[in-house]
């Protein structure tokens, strides 16, 4: 006889994936690779570790500062992040230096040294000067958690493989949850195989929940609005995968009325957004198109009146909305999306997206044969990328805007003074092997370039 998973079942197979890790010494990032459900009971689990009750002996901390392509901005708020742990908190059972000095395992007092520049290896640093005043931590950890980012959110793969490479110090673990269907740590092999432990536990948390609601028990918040449309969100994710249309309606329909009840700008944007994200997913590129186009209008508003919901929500809508437009062949509105990207990039010092919008209209201009335009362009997006850090332009699509400036250039100003200085420049950019790096195997997509449609021209 088959028995129903439980969701006490299922936490218990998340303690044992992780006791399966936890004394082992190669790994420096731990991976949870899971799908949309099984996300929040995972989350749950670092919690509780987080806690007194938690089981495993290793100390764990969470940060919750977005990630965002400006990794200087980033580090810079994660160091404020860490900071503030050793300020007082409202809820105690999350005081974490509270609760170690009330229990006598610090041997001496610690507060951060603020004189030191905020940055990454500044955060590494002091943990490591704060774990040398927690008694008994000889051969524990501190388990640093970063949440899974969302959809709409950039990928921080290049920003833990630069982390990775540079080694995270003894005595200090990180880890983070990634979505198997759409992934967004994505690092390479030889890193996976010496410095990762990636977990895949089994799960069965859409059944352990229908289970739970079908008893009518109390561990599905189903009252509570904001807890509805979270998991409301995972659903149409869910039905991404489905690829049925009328599936999805029903599904989208019963988020914006959710998004809705909770009221405000932020939830109305963040419903529609998610509602475009959904319909691209399963190719609808009409539905898409309409929903991005109705977010875009209500983030712009919020942009207008300087809330901070406004400007994720508006180039993530405005990529998709640009991504719809080069789908139907309509290239030159495409490239008014991303000039228009880029130059509100630039006023909000957003140096991937000022990279982003001139590399995609410098393509866009290449495949409509508009060489000198796109060359320009391109060059637009190499110094958008000179603000961002070197071990992101290595690891970005920074390589792919060079490669292609390169390729024109060659093409139309080839043997002139422009070409020694766009040479020049990208050594300065990317240091000695920019040569190897720009002639990678998967920089040939770089340069490919389709057929214009010849109502392009006119």
């Amino acid at each position: 006889m088959t028995t129903s998973p439980s969701i006490a079942q299922e936490f218990y197979k998340i303690r044992n994936e992780w006791a399966a890790i936890d004394r082992k010494r190669h790994w420096q990032l731990a991976i949870w690779s899971v799908q949309f459900a099984d996300v929040d009971i995972i989350d749950k689990f670092i919690e509780i570790e987080r806690t007194a009750v938690g089981v495993f002996e290793d100390i764990f901390f969470r940060f919750d500062t977005p990630f965002t392509e400006d990794t200087e901005a980033y580090e810079k708020a994660l160091w404020n992040e860490y900071v503030s742990w050793f300020e007082p908190v409202e809820r105690s059972e999350y005081d974490i230096y509270g609760a170690l000095k009330k229990d006598g395992f610090l041997k001496e007092e610690y507060t951060p040294n603020l004189s030191l520049r905020p940055c990454i290896d500044s955060i590494w640093r002091e943990l490591l000067r704060f774990r040398s005043c927690v008694k008994v931590m000889e051969k524990l950890h501190f388990c640093i958690y970063f949440p899974p980012v969302r959809p709409d959110m950039p990928e921080p793969g290049p920003w833990f493989t630069s982390i990775l490479k540079k080694g995270v110090p003894e005595g200090i673990r990180l880890v983070t949850i990634d979505i198997v269907t759409n992934p967004k740590v994505v690092l390479p092999p030889q890193l996976l195989q010496s410095k990762v432990a990636v977990l895949q536990p089994k799960l069965e948390m859409v059944a352990a929940i229908n289970n739970e609601m079908d008893k009518g028990g109390g561990s599905a918040d189903t009252i509570n609005v904001d807890a509805r449309f979270r998991k409301q969100v995972r659903k149409v994710m869910e039905c991404t995968l489905q690829q049925d249309v009328s599936v999805m309606d029903t599904e989208i329909s019963t988020l914006l009325s959710l998004s809705k009840k909770m009221g405000g700008t932020s939830a109305a944007i963040a419903g529609l957004m998610i509602a475009s994200q959904a319909y691209f997913m399963i190719k609808e590129s009409d539905r898409s198109l309409r929903y991005a186009e109705k977010a875009i209008a209500k983030s712009e508003l919020a942009m207008k009146a300087n809330d901070p919901a406004g400007y994720p929500t508006w180039k993530s809508c405005m990529m998709i909305k640009a991504a719809i437009l080069v789908g139907k062949k309509k290239r030159k509105q495409a490239v008014e999306i991303y000039e228009t990207l880029a130059e509100e990039a630039a006023n909000r010092a957003d140096a991937f997206m000022i990279m982003e919008g001139y590399r995609l209209s410098g393509h866009l201009y290449y495949e409509m044969g508009q060489m000198n335009t796109a060359f320009e362009s391109l060059l637009l997006a190499i110094e958008g990328g000179s603000y961002m850090e070197l071990s992101v332009r290595r690891q970005s699509t920074f390589l792919h805007a060079a490669c292609l400036a390169m390729h024109i250039g060659e093409k139309i100003r080839g043997g002139s003074d422009d070409m020694d200085i766009l040479r020049e420049r990208i050594h300065e950019l990317l240091g000695d092997d920019w040569q190897d790096l720009l002639q990678e195997e998967n920089m040939e997509k770089a340069i490919i370039r389709r057929k214009p449609s010849l109502f392009e021209f006119n």
